[in-house]
């Protein structure tokens, strides 16, 4: 062979990986032999080409699959303008890895062995006629081959398809690992020997995929120089904000949500201005718990804004700031609940009431209840009767709602591209089923309570409210039928002067309201502001107009907020940015996905359509696996990775993760509880019999109060 010849060759081989199980089967000279191979279809033979080293490979592969035996990359050698490069990828092929000594580093414990099995095929590339050719063949194996049964046991066939892994990132979308995506993978294939892949498997996918995407995390997010701080906001949360925003909720101590990297009040005001810039409007009212930094943040950026605090924050620290025996006064707890949660009185009455109550029950000297009464304008209902729709939110547990619902889907070990996956997923879910209410309001009529009485006050609310907003306003027109009657009414300045009377069911009582009502221009008002707080008109006002014959609701008593449609179709649409599998690739496997679907559901219930249906599919993927060049298991994993997530991993980072942070509250899972919730805890868990005080307590023999050792201890202790 001349020198030109030998710089054309490129050689390359495959070796048997040859495995025995844990059983210690022993491995003589016998050789183990193929006959039983459909060499037709699957053998290799010297001088063979194939059209490329790729579909020489897939051959062998699907040969050793159908024969018993896994196989692995032998030596690569090449030779001409490129470095002659040697690599070795399996450098034990003659060492018993259970047994070898040779080694200094301990080796994991594995339970498969490379036995040096000489069975192996080799491939010769020309560069000039760029022919692959067989150049060596060897079918005799010395261990025995596995049965077809013990195929996807095999740890050389364990391979990940292209679903399991997308599978295994669109399950983090929604908070399901890797072990927990292995199961459900296992459950849709109809059980484990069905799916090749085992659960470290999925694992070590995760782990090259935190890997791969971990340090360009920020990079996948943003193009800039420096991820510093980051807000968002679509049209839609726009929109929804322009016809929602008179009162918001923020939460800043829920959990570990890690948002933030701090709690200062930079941080909390630079996060309210962007907020601010973002939507060009200030709420109303905005509520919050009793965050220092949060409060001075909130009146430094939204000023004018009427900031009011969490009631139930408040009300919680309660019991740790007085007495134990007002703890469990049954009449000290009506009494401060009736009047601080009361939002019928006025700020003079609130004031004469606390100062009788602190009097009776001696709390003068309580320094805690003196504090919270300086700050009774920033959370007793009295004071904020004036403010539109004040009684919509009086604590935060909408956010904490929000919180509890969006941490369902995400984790604060996330990382940020998994973040914004796991946000738009839960994002998306929620705009579904909003758009879900929306139809549901506008195709369907709710039932009627007085359908005979021809109530034509009811059909109209019926025709313009929501269903949700419905049925609280139907609970009003309801009140005012049975429960309400007009006493008197005097005509003053052209406005009717009305005393209504309302029977209470349970106590019997029959309060007073005068209630204002001009029949030109519609307007009504009462004095109990329920619709100044709600944003309903009440009862009291119904039977105003119920009286008078008026058959709508006055628009001016229509409040955007709670009618049909308020939110432009064109916004309703569910467009996620941040959606795992989105590249053009995925959307045809997706649309492949989904006509194989149908074409299932179609022949389901015809056995002969079915067959016809089946066999398509084995030639349809016969043809396919020609072309091997495709195949996603010679795809490098990075390119795997950037389909299924739709953006390319850079390998110049310019832009760093931020650095792991620690907020208030975090650092666990859970937040930090208050005594009482100890305490509450604690009550609840079950009780065990103590052999030491003979009684139904939560503590043990070892930690009972009448154990000598115990009752020894601190004078053990002292000396």
């Amino acid at each position: 062979m001349s020198s030109k010849e030998y710089e054309d060759i490129c050689s390359s081989y495959l070796i048997d990986k040859a495995k025995e199980s844990s059983q210690n089967l022993t491995i003589g000279n016998s050789l183990s032999t193929l006959d039983d191979v459909d060499k037709g279809k699957y053998h290799s033979k010297k001088g063979q080409i194939v059209s490329t080293l790729n579909e020489g490979i897939e051959m062998y592969r699907n040969y050793a699959k159908a024969a018993g035996f896994g196989i692995i990359l032998g030596t690569t050698t090449k030779y001409g303008d490129q470095n002659a490069t040697d690599m070795e990828i399996q450098k034990k092929k003659n060492i018993d890895t259970l047994t070898s000594k040779r080694l200094k580093k301990q080796e994991r414990k594995s339970y498969s062995k490379v036995t040096g099995c000489m069975a192996m095929i080799g491939f010769d590339r020309n560069v000039a006629t760029n022919k692959i050719t067989v150049y060596a063949f060897e079918d005799a194996h010395n261990h025995p081959l596995t049965e077809f049964n013990e195929e996807n046991i095999c740890s050389p066939n364990h391979r990940l398809s292209i679903f399991d892994q997308e599978l295994i990132v669109k399950a983090s979308t929604i908070n399901i690992g890797a072990t927990k995506a292995h199961k459900l993978r296992a459950s849709l294939k109809g059980g484990y020997d069905n799916l090749p892949a085992t659960k470290n498997d999925f694992k070590n996918f995760w782990r090259d995929y935190t890997n791969i995407v971990g340090p360009n995390d920020a990079q996948c997010v943003l193009d800039d120089d420096v991820l510093n701080a980051m807000f968002w906001v679509d049209e839609t949360g726009r929109e929804n904000y322009s016809k929602f925003s008179d009162v918001i909720s923020m939460d800043a101590t829920y959990r570990t949500n890690r948002l933030i990297s701090d709690e200062t009040i930079e941080s909390y005001s630079w996060l309210l201005e962007a907020f601010l810039s973002s939507h060009k409007k200030k709420p109303t009212m905005i509520l919050s718990d009793m965050d220092a930094a949060l409060s001075c943040s909130i009146s430094k950026v939204f000023q004018g804004c009427t900031h009011r605090l969490c009631m139930w924050h408040i009300m919680s620290k309660m019991p740790s700031k007085i007495e134990a025996d007002l703890v469990s006064n049954s009449d000290f707890k009506k009494r401060i609940n009736q009047l601080v949660w009361n939002m019928n009185i006025k700020p003079s009455e609130f004031e004469n009431k606390w100062d009788l109550m602190l009097n009776e029950f001696h709390l003068k000297e309580n320094k805690w209840l003196a504090d919270m009464f300086n700050k009774r304008d920033k959370w007793i209902p009295s004071y904020f009767r004036d403010i539109p729709m004040c009684g919509l939110m009086k604590t935060t547990s909408r956010s904490e709602s929000s919180n509890s619902f969006f941490n369902v889907f995400s984790s604060p070990t996330n990382l940020l591209v998994n973040f914004m996956f796991n946000f738009d997923t839960a994002l998306s879910k929620q705009r579904h089923e909003q758009k879900r209410l929306d139809i549901a309001s506008r195709d369907t009529s709710p039932q009627l309570l007085f359908p005979n009485e021809n109530l034509k006050i009811e059909k109209h609310a019926s025709l313009v409210y929501t269903r949700e907003a419905f049925i609280k306003v139907q609970k009003q027109i309801k009140k005012a039928f049975y429960q309400c009657f007009q006493k008197k009414s005097v005509l003053i300045d052209g406005r009717q002067q009305c005393t209504i009377v309302y029977k209470e069911l349970k106590s019997g009582k029959r309060p007073e309201f005068k209630v204002s009502f001009d029949a030109k221009d519609e307007t009504i008002e009462c004095e109990c502001l329920h619709f100044t707080f709600f944003g309903i008109l009440c009862s009291h006002a119904f039977i105003i107009l119920i009286d008078y014959d008026i058959p709508m609701i006055p628009e001016k008593y229509i409040l955007d907020r709670w009618r049909k449609n308020i939110v432009d179709i064109g916004f309703q649409k569910i467009n996620q940015k941040w959606r795992v599998c989105s590249t053009e690739i995925s959307n045809l496997l997706q649309d492949a996905t989904s006509f194989f679907e149908k074409c299932v559901e179609s022949v389901i219930h015809d056995k002969e359509k079915l067959q016809e249906l089946v066999n398509s599919l084995q030639q349809l993927s016969e043809t396919c696996g020609k072309d091997v060049s495709t195949r996603s298991t010679l795809i490098p994993i990075k390119d795997v990775i950037e389909n299924i997530i739709g953006v390319p991993t850079s390998i110049d980072v310019k832009i760093k993760v931020p650095s792991e942070i620690k907020t208030k509250g975090s650092g666990k899972r859970s937040r930090i509880k208050s005594v009482a919730e100890k305490a509450i805890a604690k009550s609840l868990k079950p009780k065990h019999k103590c052999k030491g005080c003979n009684q139904l307590v939560n503590h043990d023999v070892r930690n009972c109060p009448l154990n000598p050792s115990n009752v020894l201890r601190p004078f053990k202790k002292h000396q």
